[in-house]
Protein backbone atom coordinates (compact mmCIF):
# COMPACT_ATOMS: atom_id res chain seq x y z
CA UNK A 1 0.00 0.00 0.00
CA UNK A 2 1.06 3.95 -0.81
CA UNK A 3 2.35 5.69 1.89
CA UNK A 4 -0.48 8.30 1.19
CA UNK A 5 -2.95 5.59 1.61
CA UNK A 6 -1.64 4.67 4.91
CA UNK A 7 -1.65 8.23 5.84
CA UNK A 8 -5.34 8.75 4.78
CA UNK A 9 -5.93 5.13 7.02
CA UNK A 10 -4.51 7.37 10.05
CA UNK A 11 -6.68 10.38 9.24
CA UNK A 12 -9.87 8.82 8.58
CA UNK A 13 -9.33 6.40 12.12
CA UNK A 14 -8.47 10.05 13.95
CA UNK A 15 -11.71 11.51 12.20
CA UNK A 16 -13.79 8.82 13.41
CA UNK A 17 -12.57 8.40 16.75
CA UNK A 18 -12.55 11.78 18.14
CA UNK A 19 -15.04 13.08 16.09
CA UNK A 20 -17.38 9.97 17.39
CA UNK A 21 -15.95 11.35 20.98
CA UNK A 22 -16.68 15.14 20.48
CA UNK A 23 -20.31 14.33 19.07
CA UNK A 24 -21.17 12.08 22.07
CA UNK A 25 -19.64 14.99 24.43
CA UNK A 26 -21.48 17.79 22.65
CA UNK A 27 -24.47 15.46 22.37
CA UNK A 28 -24.61 13.73 25.91
CA UNK A 29 -21.33 13.80 27.83
CA UNK A 30 -20.70 17.24 28.62
CA UNK A 31 -24.28 17.59 30.21
CA UNK A 32 -23.06 14.49 32.53
CA UNK A 33 -19.96 15.91 33.36
CA UNK A 34 -21.03 19.37 33.78
CA UNK A 35 -23.50 18.00 36.41
CA UNK A 36 -21.75 15.34 38.11
CA UNK A 37 -17.90 16.52 38.46
CA UNK A 38 -18.51 19.96 37.81
CA UNK A 39 -17.28 21.83 34.83
CA UNK A 40 -13.69 22.15 33.16
CA UNK A 41 -11.98 24.38 34.72
CA UNK A 42 -8.54 24.76 32.78
CA UNK A 43 -10.68 25.87 29.86
CA UNK A 44 -11.94 29.27 31.55
CA UNK A 45 -7.81 29.97 31.54
CA UNK A 46 -7.72 29.48 28.28
CA UNK A 47 -10.09 31.43 27.13
CA UNK A 48 -9.63 34.40 29.42
CA UNK A 49 -5.92 34.37 28.30
CA UNK A 50 -6.40 34.22 24.74
CA UNK A 51 -9.39 36.77 24.60
CA UNK A 52 -7.15 39.15 26.35
CA UNK A 53 -4.16 38.99 23.83
CA UNK A 54 -6.55 39.33 21.35
CA UNK A 55 -8.37 42.40 23.59
CA UNK A 56 -4.64 43.73 23.07
CA UNK A 57 -3.61 42.77 26.66
CA UNK A 58 -0.03 41.49 27.80
CA UNK A 59 0.48 38.15 29.32
CA UNK A 60 1.82 38.61 32.83
CA UNK A 61 1.34 42.62 32.99
CA UNK A 62 -2.21 42.66 32.24
CA UNK A 63 -2.66 38.48 32.31
CA UNK A 64 -2.10 36.21 34.98
CA UNK A 65 0.36 33.39 33.83
CA UNK A 66 2.57 30.65 34.84
CA UNK A 67 2.77 29.22 31.64
CA UNK A 68 5.65 30.06 28.59
CA UNK A 69 3.91 32.30 26.20
CA UNK A 70 3.55 30.42 23.04
CA UNK A 71 1.19 27.83 24.66
CA UNK A 72 -1.27 30.68 24.95
CA UNK A 73 -0.90 31.83 21.67
CA UNK A 74 -1.26 28.62 20.15
CA UNK A 75 -4.89 28.60 21.35
CA UNK A 76 -5.83 31.64 19.58
CA UNK A 77 -7.09 29.88 16.56
CA UNK A 78 -9.81 28.03 18.45
CA UNK A 79 -10.95 31.31 20.86
CA UNK A 80 -11.19 33.12 17.25
CA UNK A 81 -13.44 30.43 16.43
CA UNK A 82 -15.83 31.41 18.62
CA UNK A 83 -14.01 29.68 22.01
CA UNK A 84 -16.52 27.41 22.86
CA UNK A 85 -15.84 23.73 24.22
CA UNK A 86 -16.52 22.36 20.64
CA UNK A 87 -13.54 24.67 19.26
CA UNK A 88 -11.26 24.27 21.54
CA UNK A 89 -12.01 20.03 21.67
CA UNK A 90 -11.21 20.33 17.18
CA UNK A 91 -8.25 21.92 17.92
CA UNK A 92 -6.67 19.95 20.61
CA UNK A 93 -7.88 17.20 18.69
CA UNK A 94 -5.82 18.56 15.50
CA UNK A 95 -2.73 18.00 17.35
CA UNK A 96 -3.57 14.37 18.20
CA UNK A 97 -3.94 13.64 14.66
CA UNK A 98 -0.44 15.75 13.42
CA UNK A 99 1.69 13.64 16.47
CA UNK A 100 0.14 10.79 14.34
CA UNK A 101 1.22 11.25 11.29
CA UNK A 102 4.33 12.97 12.14
CA UNK A 103 5.36 9.76 13.79
CA UNK A 104 4.40 7.41 10.73
CA UNK A 105 5.65 9.96 8.05
CA UNK A 106 9.16 10.41 10.33
CA UNK A 107 9.85 6.87 10.76
CA UNK A 108 8.13 4.89 8.02
CA UNK A 109 11.65 4.80 6.39
CA UNK A 110 12.91 2.47 9.04
CA UNK A 111 10.03 0.37 8.52
CA UNK A 112 6.80 1.48 6.83
CA UNK A 113 4.42 -1.06 8.84
CA UNK A 114 5.61 -0.44 12.52
CA UNK A 115 5.71 2.98 11.81
CA UNK A 116 2.11 2.62 11.03
CA UNK A 117 1.46 0.51 13.51
CA UNK A 118 2.77 2.98 16.45
CA UNK A 119 1.13 6.01 14.66
CA UNK A 120 -2.27 4.14 14.79
CA UNK A 121 -1.97 3.27 18.17
CA UNK A 122 -1.20 6.64 19.28
CA UNK A 123 -4.63 7.85 17.78
CA UNK A 124 -6.28 5.13 20.11
CA UNK A 125 -4.26 5.88 23.59
CA UNK A 126 -6.92 6.45 26.05
CA UNK A 127 -5.02 9.32 28.06
CA UNK A 128 -4.64 11.18 25.08
CA UNK A 129 -8.29 11.26 23.70
CA UNK A 130 -9.95 10.98 27.16
CA UNK A 131 -7.80 14.15 28.19
CA UNK A 132 -8.31 15.74 24.79
CA UNK A 133 -11.77 15.53 24.35
CA UNK A 134 -13.51 15.30 27.66
CA UNK A 135 -10.53 16.67 29.78
CA UNK A 136 -10.19 19.65 27.06
CA UNK A 137 -6.77 19.69 28.01
CA UNK A 138 -3.82 21.75 25.86
CA UNK A 139 -0.74 19.16 26.61
CA UNK A 140 -1.98 17.53 22.61
CA UNK A 141 0.10 20.70 21.86
CA UNK A 142 3.05 20.24 24.18
CA UNK A 143 3.18 16.53 23.05
CA UNK A 144 3.54 16.82 19.03
CA UNK A 145 5.91 19.53 19.14
CA UNK A 146 7.99 17.25 21.32
CA UNK A 147 7.13 14.06 19.56
CA UNK A 148 8.33 16.57 15.94
CA UNK A 149 11.70 17.32 17.86
CA UNK A 150 12.46 13.96 18.68
CA UNK A 151 11.80 12.39 15.38
CA UNK A 152 13.49 14.88 13.18
CA UNK A 153 16.44 13.87 15.89
CA UNK A 154 16.16 10.28 15.00
CA UNK A 155 16.98 11.52 11.32
CA UNK A 156 19.88 13.16 12.46
CA UNK A 157 18.49 17.17 11.26
CA UNK A 158 19.33 18.46 14.14
CA UNK A 159 19.02 21.82 13.24
CA UNK A 160 15.68 21.26 13.09
CA UNK A 161 15.42 19.73 15.55
CA UNK A 162 16.96 22.20 17.89
CA UNK A 163 14.91 24.59 16.40
CA UNK A 164 11.48 22.64 16.92
CA UNK A 165 12.70 21.83 20.97
CA UNK A 166 13.37 25.53 21.55
CA UNK A 167 9.83 26.73 20.32
CA UNK A 168 8.43 23.68 22.28
CA UNK A 169 10.21 24.90 25.75
CA UNK A 170 8.74 28.13 24.70
CA UNK A 171 5.09 26.73 24.79
CA UNK A 172 5.96 23.78 27.76
CA UNK A 173 9.37 23.78 28.98
CA UNK A 174 9.44 19.90 29.14
CA UNK A 175 10.53 20.10 25.50
CA UNK A 176 14.12 21.21 26.76
CA UNK A 177 14.77 17.78 28.18
CA UNK A 178 16.00 16.39 24.42
CA UNK A 179 19.10 19.02 24.09
CA UNK A 180 21.33 17.11 26.35
CA UNK A 181 20.68 14.00 24.38
CA UNK A 182 21.42 16.07 20.55
CA UNK A 183 24.16 17.89 22.53
CA UNK A 184 26.23 14.36 22.98
CA UNK A 185 25.02 13.24 19.80
CA UNK A 186 26.69 15.69 17.86
CA UNK A 187 30.25 16.20 18.34
CA UNK A 188 30.97 19.02 15.92
CA UNK A 189 31.66 22.26 17.60
CA UNK A 190 30.69 24.28 15.24
CA UNK A 191 26.82 22.27 15.16
CA UNK A 192 27.15 22.78 18.65
CA UNK A 193 27.31 26.78 18.87
CA UNK A 194 25.08 26.66 15.77
CA UNK A 195 22.77 24.80 17.95
CA UNK A 196 23.13 27.40 20.84
CA UNK A 197 22.40 30.26 18.46
CA UNK A 198 19.09 28.83 17.04
CA UNK A 199 18.48 28.12 20.71
CA UNK A 200 19.19 31.77 21.50
CA UNK A 201 17.66 33.43 18.29
CA UNK A 202 14.03 31.64 19.22
CA UNK A 203 14.74 32.85 22.81
CA UNK A 204 14.72 36.04 22.53
CA UNK A 205 12.32 36.94 19.12
CA UNK A 206 10.15 35.55 22.10
CA UNK A 207 11.25 36.87 24.93
CA UNK A 208 12.25 40.44 24.21
CA UNK A 209 8.55 41.85 24.09
CA UNK A 210 8.06 41.07 27.37
CA UNK A 211 11.62 42.17 28.39
CA UNK A 212 10.69 45.62 26.89
CA UNK A 213 7.23 45.97 28.47
CA UNK A 214 7.02 43.89 31.56
CA UNK A 215 10.40 42.61 32.51
CA UNK A 216 9.19 41.92 36.07
CA UNK A 217 6.27 40.09 35.74
CA UNK A 218 7.87 38.29 32.53
CA UNK A 219 11.04 36.88 34.49
CA UNK A 220 8.41 35.72 37.35
CA UNK A 221 6.60 32.43 35.41
CA UNK A 222 9.35 30.28 35.58
CA UNK A 223 9.19 30.43 39.75
CA UNK A 224 6.19 27.85 39.01
CA UNK A 225 8.59 25.01 37.84
CA UNK A 226 10.63 26.06 40.39
CA UNK A 227 8.19 25.27 43.02
CA UNK A 228 8.50 28.73 44.41
CA UNK A 229 5.39 30.21 43.00
CA UNK A 230 3.46 31.60 45.94
CA UNK A 231 0.07 31.21 44.39
CA UNK A 232 0.51 27.56 43.44
CA UNK A 233 1.32 24.97 45.91
CA UNK A 234 4.27 22.22 45.53
CA UNK A 235 2.03 19.47 44.61
CA UNK A 236 -0.90 19.64 41.93
CA UNK A 237 -2.77 17.09 39.53
CA UNK A 238 -3.72 13.88 40.47
CA UNK A 239 -0.05 13.06 41.30
CA UNK A 240 1.02 10.86 43.97
CA UNK A 241 2.88 13.32 46.11
CA UNK A 242 -0.81 14.89 45.87
CA UNK A 243 -2.42 12.25 48.02
CA UNK A 244 0.55 11.72 50.57
CA UNK A 245 -0.15 15.53 51.16
CA UNK A 246 -4.14 14.97 51.30
CA UNK A 247 -2.78 12.61 54.06
CA UNK A 248 -0.46 14.75 55.87
CA UNK A 249 2.39 14.33 54.73
CA UNK A 250 3.42 18.42 53.95
CA UNK A 251 6.61 17.84 52.06
CA UNK A 252 8.47 21.60 51.56
CA UNK A 253 8.53 23.11 47.94
CA UNK A 254 12.95 22.78 47.72
CA UNK A 255 12.19 18.92 48.48
CA UNK A 256 10.35 18.69 45.54
CA UNK A 257 13.03 20.53 43.62
CA UNK A 258 15.85 18.95 44.79
CA UNK A 259 13.93 15.44 44.08
CA UNK A 260 13.27 16.59 40.34
CA UNK A 261 16.52 17.95 39.39
CA UNK A 262 18.32 15.04 41.16
CA UNK A 263 16.46 12.48 39.23
CA UNK A 264 16.13 14.05 36.09
CA UNK A 265 20.60 14.48 36.40
CA UNK A 266 20.63 10.45 37.28
CA UNK A 267 18.28 9.66 34.53
CA UNK A 268 20.41 11.62 32.28
CA UNK A 269 23.91 10.23 33.71
CA UNK A 270 23.02 6.61 34.08
CA UNK A 271 21.54 6.91 30.30
CA UNK A 272 25.29 8.55 28.94
CA UNK A 273 26.68 5.57 31.27
CA UNK A 274 24.94 2.82 29.23
CA UNK A 275 25.19 4.13 26.35
CA UNK A 276 21.94 4.24 25.15
CA UNK A 277 20.40 5.20 21.96
CA UNK A 278 18.48 8.96 21.81
CA UNK A 279 14.83 7.06 21.82
CA UNK A 280 16.06 4.95 24.72
CA UNK A 281 17.56 8.04 26.50
CA UNK A 282 14.62 10.10 26.13
CA UNK A 283 12.57 7.07 27.42
CA UNK A 284 14.08 6.90 30.64
CA UNK A 285 14.21 10.76 31.55
CA UNK A 286 10.55 11.13 30.72
CA UNK A 287 9.77 8.10 32.81
CA UNK A 288 11.65 9.43 35.71
CA UNK A 289 10.31 12.78 35.53
CA UNK A 290 6.68 11.71 35.29
CA UNK A 291 7.32 9.62 38.77
CA UNK A 292 8.75 12.01 40.42
CA UNK A 293 7.50 15.38 39.42
CA UNK A 294 4.87 16.46 42.00
CA UNK A 295 2.60 18.51 39.78
CA UNK A 296 2.27 15.38 36.95
CA UNK A 297 -0.88 15.29 35.05
CA UNK A 298 -3.09 12.91 33.20
CA UNK A 299 -1.75 14.18 30.02
CA UNK A 300 2.54 14.07 31.14
CA UNK A 301 1.72 10.24 30.68
CA UNK A 302 1.49 10.64 27.11
CA UNK A 303 5.19 11.41 26.92
CA UNK A 304 6.72 8.42 27.49
CA UNK A 305 4.10 6.86 26.15
CA UNK A 306 4.71 8.26 22.33
CA UNK A 307 8.00 6.54 22.64
CA UNK A 308 6.80 3.47 24.55
CA UNK A 309 4.63 2.66 21.05
CA UNK A 310 7.97 2.78 18.99
CA UNK A 311 9.22 -0.41 20.82
CA UNK A 312 5.13 -1.50 21.23
CA UNK A 313 4.65 -2.16 17.74
CA UNK A 314 6.40 -5.57 18.10
CA UNK A 315 5.50 -5.85 21.70
CA UNK A 316 2.01 -6.05 22.45
CA UNK A 317 2.42 -6.08 26.57
CA UNK A 318 4.32 -3.02 25.82
CA UNK A 319 1.42 -1.56 23.92
CA UNK A 320 -1.08 -3.34 26.37
CA UNK A 321 0.25 -1.20 29.41
CA UNK A 322 0.19 2.03 27.65
CA UNK A 323 -3.72 1.84 26.99
CA UNK A 324 -4.24 0.13 30.65
CA UNK A 325 -2.44 2.31 32.67
CA UNK A 326 -5.26 4.63 31.89
CA UNK A 327 -7.68 2.81 34.21
CA UNK A 328 -5.74 3.42 37.83
CA UNK A 329 -4.92 6.67 36.63
CA UNK A 330 -8.60 8.09 36.12
CA UNK A 331 -9.73 5.99 39.17
CA UNK A 332 -7.24 8.20 41.29
CA UNK A 333 -8.77 11.06 40.59
CA UNK A 334 -12.50 10.58 42.15
CA UNK A 335 -9.98 10.41 45.28
CA UNK A 336 -8.09 13.86 44.45
CA UNK A 337 -9.15 17.08 45.66
CA UNK A 338 -8.51 18.76 42.82
CA UNK A 339 -11.63 19.63 41.77
CA UNK A 340 -13.41 22.82 41.27
CA UNK A 341 -15.25 22.74 44.56
CA UNK A 342 -12.11 21.28 46.29
CA UNK A 343 -13.62 18.15 47.15
CA UNK A 344 -13.00 14.81 46.12
CA UNK A 345 -15.67 13.06 43.96
CA UNK A 346 -15.69 9.97 46.24
CA UNK A 347 -15.56 11.91 49.71
CA UNK A 348 -13.48 9.01 52.25
CA UNK A 349 -11.26 8.88 55.05
CA UNK A 350 -9.08 6.64 53.39
CA UNK A 351 -9.73 8.04 50.11
CA UNK A 352 -6.39 9.71 50.07
CA UNK A 353 -4.80 5.89 50.76
CA UNK A 354 -6.52 4.61 47.45
CA UNK A 355 -5.59 7.52 45.68
CA UNK A 356 -1.86 7.13 46.60
CA UNK A 357 -2.01 3.43 45.64
CA UNK A 358 -4.41 3.58 42.47
CA UNK A 359 -1.34 6.55 41.49
CA UNK A 360 1.41 3.89 42.17
CA UNK A 361 0.14 1.32 40.18
CA UNK A 362 0.17 3.66 37.40
CA UNK A 363 3.64 4.50 37.83
CA UNK A 364 4.61 0.96 38.10
CA UNK A 365 3.03 -0.07 34.97
CA UNK A 366 5.21 2.77 33.44
CA UNK A 367 8.25 1.51 34.45
CA UNK A 368 7.65 -1.86 33.82
CA UNK A 369 6.58 -0.54 30.10
CA UNK A 370 10.12 0.91 30.49
CA UNK A 371 11.80 -1.66 31.40
CA UNK A 372 10.06 -4.06 28.91
CA UNK A 373 11.33 -1.43 25.95
CA UNK A 374 14.96 -1.40 27.32
CA UNK A 375 15.56 -4.96 26.90
CA UNK A 376 15.76 -4.74 23.08
CA UNK A 377 16.41 -2.54 20.82
CA UNK A 378 13.62 -0.89 18.35
CA UNK A 379 12.82 -0.92 15.27
CA UNK A 380 14.60 2.74 14.67
CA UNK A 381 17.35 2.38 16.20
CA UNK A 382 18.07 -0.97 14.50
CA UNK A 383 17.83 0.56 11.01
CA UNK A 384 20.40 3.58 12.41
CA UNK A 385 22.86 0.75 13.50
CA UNK A 386 22.60 -1.39 10.56
CA UNK A 387 23.12 1.98 8.38
CA UNK A 388 25.97 3.17 10.35
CA UNK A 389 27.40 -0.38 9.94
CA UNK A 390 27.34 -0.40 6.48
CA UNK A 391 28.72 3.17 6.09
CA UNK A 392 25.10 4.90 4.68
CA UNK A 393 23.37 7.89 6.78
CA UNK A 394 20.69 7.98 8.51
Amino acid sequence: MRPDRRAYILVATWGLLYGGLIALDVLWGRGVIDSSVGPVVDISYYRYRTQGILDGLWLYRDIPCESPPLIVYLMIPAQLANGGNLAYQIWFSIFVLLTSLTIYWGLRRFDDKRALFAAFMFIWVPVGAVETVGGIQDESIMIWLFVLSIVLAALSRWRQSVFVMAVGAWTKVINVFLYPFIWHEVKDRHERWMHLGVIATVSLFVAIPYLIVCPIDFLKFPLYYFFSSSDVGPTGGTSFWDFLEMGGLVLPSWLFLILTISTLVGAYLFAFHRRMTLLEGMLVVLTAFVIVYSRSAAGYFMLPISLLLIWGAEDRLISTLCMLLYVPLIASAFFSDSTPSGVPYLDVTWGWIAGALLQLTTLIMLFCAMRLALKKKNFVDRAIARRSAGGGGS
